[in-house]
């Protein structure tokens, strides 16, 4: 299984622990992840693949 590590707090998270949030707007659909041990936000989890 694979884990990303938290820009913030730099703990392993694996995909299935992430929160997220998903709110609809005109131009689509906009996911936001929060790391669930210190509840940072970031946008995109790609690049910390």
């Amino acid at each position: 299984m694979s884990k990303l590590d938290c820009p913030d707090c730099g703990r392993g998270i694996a995909m299935h622990e992430l929160e997220t949030k998903t709110v609809a707007q005109t131009s689509g659909f906009q996911t936001n992840y929060r790391c669930p041990f210190c509840r940072s936000d970031f946008d995109d989890v790609a690049q910390l693949m």
